[in-house]
């Protein structure tokens, strides 16, 4: 089971590859336009349930950007209750109150983690991104709509409102094995998070790319298991941290 699980990782790999490269770099574009006329600048990330695992993805990583802010309210999380987060990303109200807290500027880009893109918080984050003047990136499953509907009162999935949609070339539920003995009839081994953190990251080295030849130094975070690296990585906090709300 486990070589057929790696087999459906390859597989879509291979899909994002293929059919992806083109909006991972227009992603990166967006971006790279919205951090480099400011010295402050930064991008936001935000996800519900599992996919807040992508915004933890890009902060305070070693290898990763300091310009990142994530957008990570204990609500929406896993680690106060999955009942409770499960019951916040289908609510749409609470969104506006939870972007509050966070510094979120016009001209700015949001990217927004959702598999399925139905739920009332993701859908309704991209609309109040878009309200307060911030370019909105997706990362998604696109199949979704074809198979389900919408949670949101506007009947519109993230894909629908995203300046630039990112497929992640997942599937309808996620889980990807089946069972061939009786007894588990349904799917198990998901796909997502594998795919979400590799999108990302290719994301990051895009970006990472685009300052290089615009002479500009990304700002990236070292090791903290490097010698050396805490002095260095102080110098990015003290840039950023009255940017980055969890820093």
């Amino acid at each position: 089971m486990m070589i057929n699980y790696l087999k459906e990782v390859e597989a879509a790999l291979d899909r994002i590859k293929a059919t992806q490269i083109e909006n991972i770099k227009k992603a990166a574009e967006l971006i790279f336009e919205s951090l480099k006329n400011k010295e402050d600048s930064v991008f936001h990330v935000f996800g519900c349930g599992h996919s807040h695992m992508a915004a933890e993805e890009l902060f305070y990583r070693a290898g990763g950007l300091a310009c990142v802010n994530p957008v990570l309210p204990a609500e929406l999380m896993l680690h106060e209750g999955g009942l409770k987060s499960s019951f916040y990303e289908k609510k749409e109200e609470p969104i506006k109150f939870i972007l509050d807290r966070y510094d979120l500027r016009e001209g700015e880009c949001l990217v927004i983690v959702s598999h399925s893109g139905r739920n009332g918080a993701p859908v309704e984050a991209a609309f109040e991104a878009k309200r307060r003047g911030l370019k909105v990136i997706a990362v998604t499953c696109r199949e979704y709509k074809e198979k389900t509907t919408s949670k949101h009162s506007s009947g519109k999935f993230l894909q629908d409102v995203a300046d630039v949609v990112i497929d992640n070339c997942g599937n309808y539920g996620d889980a990807v094995l089946f069972a061939e003995k009786e007894g588990l009839d349904i799917p198990f081994a998901p796909l997502s998070t594998v795919l979400n953190t590799v999108i990302l990251n290719m994301l990051i080295a895009e970006l990472v790319e685009l300052m290089l030849k615009n002479n500009i130094t990304p700002p990236v975070f070292l090791s903290g298991n490097i010698d050396g690296a805490t002095d260095y990585n102080l110098e990015l906090i003290k840039k950023y941290r009255h940017r980055v709300r969890h820093l």
